[in-house]
């Protein structure tokens, strides 16, 4: 169920906000609702914004046959779009994760 809010909130706040507010949807969220350990609250976080990235970068990329985010790849010297797609997948899941981490962590020093 965290999963699934994760994932709303933070589309939401994506459409009105810079991508920094991916963080602020999985800190609260596991500062609200528990989970059973640590690295659960880390897999939830980097699972729901990894998706969310992966989901909507494809999006753009066959929204555009490959041609933005070839061009961005070539900015970044990468070979092709669709590995820009997946490095952006893993910086966003590794934010979201940590910040998941981080309100887990935060809820359980203040019990």
């Amino acid at each position: 169920m965290n999963l699934l809010i994760i994932l709303l909130v933070t589309a939401i706040l994506q459409y009105f906000g810079p991508w920094w507010t991916v963080a602020l949807a999985p800190f609260l969220v596991l500062l609200w609702r528990p989970t059973s350990s640590s690295f659960h609250a880390f897999l939830t976080g980097f699972a729901a914004v990894g998706i969310l990235w992966f989901g909507y970068g494809l999006y753009q990329h066959i929204g555009s046959d490959g041609a933005m985010s070839n061009r961005i790849a070539q900015i970044f010297s990468l070979p092709n779009g669709l590995l820009l797609l997946l490095v952006t997948t893993l910086v966003g899941g590794l934010v979201g994760g940590l910040a998941a981490l981080s309100g887990c962590l935060v809820r359980k020093a203040t019990q």
